[in-house]
């Protein structure tokens, strides 16, 4: 992190900081374990899961 708290590398991050968290993949469902464990420190992470509950039967 540069000393303003942004990301120096931005436009060169590695594949899974660029894909974080990882609720775009087409085989989202093979990854629910690290997804929860996303959930917990990233709030689109989140909301995206709390949408999803809603959706559930």
């Amino acid at each position: 992190l540069a000393p303003d708290n942004y990301c120096m590398i931005y436009d060169v991050r590695p594949k899974a900081c660029s894909e974080f968290p990882h609720t775009n993949r087409k085989d989202f469902h093979k990854i629910s374990n690290l997804t929860m464990k996303n959930v917990t420190i990233c709030p689109a992470a989140f909301n995206i899961v709390e949408e999803m509950k809603k959706r559930m039967p």
